[in-house]
């Protein structure tokens, strides 16, 4: 009731923040603090529960509409394209049942099992006077097309699945590669970690310094975060930390260098015709699957 009172403080019916600073204050403030704590509690939903959630998610839609007191809670929802509170808290329950407590889950007819999604690492893996691979990555190496032994990754999606690729060229010809055949589920993320992994398997039997260019910025900043929870991070870490003569190297996306054209190509061409690579999905594609369930009951009634 608190956090009503000083919601009306700032948002009138005539006056104060506009509606979809007022709608956005509910979904990260008012909606977070109802949603506390609903791995616990949120399964059990019962009607009475529903009612009273009901209840205190119509005082603030009254507010951020700024319509007459007489509009059905129903019409306000769909006005501001907020779904029903217990829906909402159900969604955060099944995603914390399966993500954090890894527990099965059946809501809103989607099946979810932790088994077929990613999960975090804990704990520190590395020690932190150990963790020295800022010698080894770099953002600034300006790259040139000189004909020289290098490695290309690249990872690929589209609505089709996806994919996941790297190549070794010599004077300006594909030596060696690699094509890995994703699940659509499976994010362009895992791709190119995935890439960065198997080319440094590939690098680890040589003996002499190896590059290893990316266009990945995103995947580089995780590899180089001691603090990352992703399981394939950690082990591309502890990898390079044991080939010293890995290096892994940034360049510019489609600007017409050779080798990051070529790995690009067999990544999109790996969405078809790759080896099958099983990989968890991403915990965001949960959230994907859950979220429309949700919606369809919401329509349903």
């Amino acid at each position: 009731m608190d956090r009503y009172q000083h919601f009306c403080r700032i948002a009138g019916k005539t006056w104060g923040i506009n509606r979809n600073i007022r709608r956005l204050l509910y979904k990260t403030v008012i909606e977070r603090t109802l949603c506390y704590g609903a791995a616990a509690w949120g399964h059990n939903m019962t009607s009475r529960l529903q009612k009273r959630l009901e209840s205190i998610q119509r005082l603030f839609l009254l507010y951020i509409t700024g319509v007459y007191r007489t509009a059905s809670t129903a019409a306000l929802q769909v006005v501001t394209g907020l779904q029903p509170l217990h829906l909402q808290i159900q969604q955060d329950a099944t995603y914390a049942r399966v993500a954090r407590a890894r527990s099965s889950s059946n809501c809103f007819t989607v099946i979810s099992s932790p088994t077929d999604y990613e999960r975090k690492s804990s704990g520190i893996h590395i020690h932190p006077h150990n963790f020295l691979l800022q010698n080894q990555i770099s953002f600034v190496e300006n790259h040139i097309d000189s004909g020289a032994k290098a490695t290309y990754t690249d990872g690929s999606k589209t609505d089709e699945g996806t994919g996941s690729a790297y190549c070794i060229l010599e004077n300006y010809g594909i030596i060696a590669s690699w094509q890995g055949k994703l699940d659509r589920s499976n994010s362009v993320f895992q791709a190119e970690i995935l890439a960065i992994r198997m080319a440094i398997e590939a690098a680890s039997s040589l003996h002499r310094p190896i590059k290893i260019w990316t266009d990945s910025l995103s995947s580089l900043m995780a590899i180089l975060n001691p603090k990352s929870h992703h399981s394939m991070v950690r082990e591309i870490q502890t990898f390079l930390l044991s080939h010293k003569h890995i290096h892994l190297r940034w360049l510019k996306d489609h600007v017409g260098y050779l080798g990051n054209e070529c790995a690009d190509q067999l990544a999109k061409e790996a969405i078809t015709k790759g080896d099958p690579f099983l990989l968890p999905k991403p915990l965001s594609y949960l959230k994907s699957e859950i979220q429309p369930a949700a919606l369809s009951i919401w329509q349903d009634n």
